[in-house]
């Protein structure tokens, strides 16, 4: 089942943590993301929300644990983690 991962988190420094997302697509999407939207507090640069939509759970669960995921995204500056939440999509619309 398709799931969406919505993160929240603060950087030191939002282009340097975008250099290091972009970096990190091709691990990213062997680890199941399928697509991604960036978001960024209006009333702060450094806080960042990322809603990502993913094959399944466990494999984002898993790949958002993995040693490797935690050492680059301390390296692209991550300084505080918001909570993960792992959503399952029951209705959507267009008006």
């Amino acid at each position: 089942m398709v799931t969406q991962l919505h993160v929240g988190f603060r950087v030191e420094d939002y282009e340097r943590w975008k250099a290091g997302h972009d970096e990190s697509l091709e691990a990213r999407k062997a680890a199941g993301e399928i697509s991604f939207t960036v978001y960024r507090n209006a009333d702060d640069p450094n806080v960042i929300t990322v809603l990502a939509v993913q094959q399944s759970e466990e494999q984002t669960r898993a790949f958002m644990a993995s040693p490797d995921l935690q050492e680059k995204m301390k390296a692209a500056g991550i300084v505080q983690m918001g909570k993960q939440l792992y959503l399952e999509e029951m209705d959507s619309g267009t008006h």
